[in-house]
């Protein structure tokens, strides 16, 4: 079969220092696709960038934790000034069943139509803090999607084994995104998307650490692989996630014994655009 790696960079359009580590990832690394949050304002030429650095290979990062919404009137996903809840918040209300599915729908249709009207047409969808695999979120994603011709999808399955990792840290996190995977992924192969044979990033490996990575894309998994990575620089902007931890990622993604790695293994770098 061969080995083919994604390696997509997440979040873009959060802050100028991400953009900014991820289009060098990009252009001195291994990153071979983007995705972006489109509820959030962006400055002059940062959709430029995105496009002359990755062209179509381009996808949406849904978002229902950061920032405002694009759409008015939202109840059970906003507080009461009005901005999404946080992550912890809306994962506790969506395994509750507690979130109005129309009204995410009717906000994740704004934020593909917001990114269209702006000249990119994203080829795939994954999303920030993987709510696309939640309970009936899956389901009203798979809709959306069909909705605007977007046939390729994350499912971050990340393997459970060796099962003593599930006790190191992110551990518990693999696990939980997994079995929600699990059932996510009957979803989209009843509506008929394309995803990856596996998923890495959450746990497995530490981005941050080169020789985590290293260790990882010498033992890469024949088929298809996707890499999620967060690559960027330090920010002054509020964000706690835009920290020295971005800078390490953006390290590891550049370093030429990574990049040497990948070809020796004869692992051939490709984009969601190249899946069928």
């Amino acid at each position: 079969m061969g080995k083919y790696l994604i390696v997509n960079a997440d979040d873009y359009n959060t802050d100028r220092e991400r953009n900014r580590g991820i289009i060098q990832a990009a252009r001195s690394g291994i990153v071979t696709s983007a995705t972006i949050i489109s509820n959030l304002p962006w400055e002059d030429n940062t959709l430029e960038n995105l496009v002359a650095t990755f062209g179509n290979n381009v996808g949406i990062h849904l978002n229902l934790t950061k920032g405002l919404p694009l759409t008015s009137g939202l109840k059970t996903v906003v507080d009461s000034k009005g901005m999404f809840l946080p992550k912890k918040q809306i994962w506790v209300r969506a395994m509750f069943r507690l979130l109005d599915l129309r009204e995410i729908e009717t906000e994740f249709v704004a934020q593909i139509a917001h990114l269209q009207e702006a000249g990119i047409s994203p080829g795939h969808i994954d999303s920030n803090n993987h709510i696309h695999v939640f309970p009936g979120i899956s389901e009203a994603v798979a809709r959306i999607a069909k909705r605007f011709g977007i046939s390729k999808i994350r499912l971050p399955l990340e393997p459970f084994y060796p099962y003593g990792e599930l006790l190191k840290k992110g551990g518990l996190k693999k696990l939980f995104i997994g079995m929600l995977s699990l059932r996510a992924r009957s979803v989209f192969k009843r509506f008929g998307f394309c995803f990856t044979d596996n998923f890495a990033g959450i746990q497995y490996p530490c981005v941050s650490e080169i020789e985590s990575l290293r260790s990882f894309v010498r033992n890469l998994h024949d088929g298809t692989t996707e890499l999620m990575c967060h690559p960027g620089y330090s920010s002054s902007s509020g964000n706690p996630f835009s920290n020295e931890e971005r800078e390490k990622e953006l390290a590891a993604l550049t370093h030429p014994s990574v990049v040497q790695d990948i070809k020796e293994c004869n692992i051939k770098l490709i984009s969601y655009s190249d899946l069928n």
